[in-house]
């Protein structure tokens, strides 16, 4: 047992790539390391959309939690929700509370020599499909040869952030259907304008259609889409409370739940929206386009419910590198296996 010492959050940036990173260190000299979101980016300046963020943790959140025990995670975490409701309960400020979620699981894993998964009663699942997420490509060529070299690595599955839908039919005549392909729109279109978009999705054979609508927590135009399409839809990246994913569930549109850990306020939250997927029937498919701690918590929460069915991997062309140099988990036939290391296990790498 020790007494939360310091917290600290800070924004990383290497180029025009940002991590919002929470560290946390005990008494004893522990630290744990998190991530909460890394804002709206601004080319001009982008570290500038991780600012507002970071000040809820090192202003608001850091000397309410100093000198508390820092294994009291549960009791922290809804301490803290509950004094900060009227700031709101969704925004930066459970963007902010996500980074210190995670430091403090990660710093209890390490204090148990522990993975977090192993905390939290152990995996559910032998293994976990993974995709390779792409960032917006706008080039067929371009598309084409990083998926050859997503498919290298050992992913038989990618995410386009394309609206052109001859790429993705450019994708299912290149690799055929053994590779499984999801578009994600970002809430590009109306409501009619997703349901076109949609329909030639569907005739591709596509997993999924993602965040078809603006704005993008339109729940009922998001029902309308899934009523009109044959192809599976997913979406919840941009809900926070218990509230909103049971209301956007509610609305039986969604196949694939995504919620996004570094917005919903971490893990502690994060296991009782898995429980919410299990109650609605969906599949739990945690969103993130980070390599760092946002992604090695994601796999660790995914492997605590039977709902998991796909792991979120970014996949960025090799002259772009996340400031926070964390290793890309292995593949094992395409398949991640539970994280063996304390804690959230995600430890830099030097370049």
């Amino acid at each position: 047992m020790a007494v939360i010492e310091s917290i600290h959050a800070e924004a990383l940036l290497n180029g025009p790539l940002l991590n919002t990173i929470v560290r946390v260190i005990d008494a004893d000299g522990v630290e744990g390391v998190g991530e909460a979101w890394w804002g709206i980016t601004d080319q001009s300046a982008p570290e500038r959309g991780a600012r507002p963020i970071v000040s809820v943790v090192n202003d608001l959140l850091a000397p309410r939690l100093v000198g508390r025990e820092a294994s009291a995670i549960e009791k922290l975490w809804f301490e803290e929700w509950d004094w900060g409701y009227r700031y709101g309960d969704q925004g930066i400020f459970t963007m902010g509370l996500s980074g210190i979620d995670l430091a403090l699981w990660d710093l209890h894993g390490k204090r148990h020599q522990s993975p977090v998964h192993e905390l939290l009663g152990g995996p559910a699942l032998d293994s976990i499909p993974a995709y390779a997420s792409f960032p917006p490509l706008r080039s067929a060529d371009l598309l084409v040869s990083e998926t050859h070299r997503a498919i290298d690595y050992g992913f038989t599955a990618v995410k386009l952030h394309e609206l052109d839908p001859e790429l993705p039919a450019l994708l299912r005549s290149e690799f055929g259907h053994d590779l499984k392909i999801m578009v994600d729109v970002n809430g590009h279109f109306d409501v009619a304008g997703a349901i076109a978009h949609g329909r030639r999705l569907s005739e591709l054979g596509v997993l999924w259609f993602e965040e078809p609508v603006r704005p993008m927590r339109d729940h009922r135009a998001i029902a309308k889409v899934g009523a009109a399409v044959d192809c599976d839809l997913a979406g919840g990246e941009n809900e926070y409370s218990l509230e909103d994913f049971d209301r956007l569930l509610s609305m039986g549109a969604l196949s694939y739940l995504q919620p996004e850990i570094t917005k919903i306020g971490g893990l502690t939250p994060a296991r009782r929206i898995a429980a919410l997927a299990e109650l609605h029937n969906v599949a739990l498919c945690p969103h993130n386009f980070r390599l760092g701690p946002a992604l090695y918590a994601s796999i660790h929460w995914a492997f605590t419910s039977p709902a998991s069915r796909w792991i979120e991997m970014p996949w960025m062309q090799t002259t772009f590198k996340f400031p926070f140099r964390a290793a890309l988990p292995p593949l094992v036939d395409g398949h991640v296996l539970p994280p063996t290391g304390p804690g959230l296990g995600c430890e830099p790498v030097k370049s």
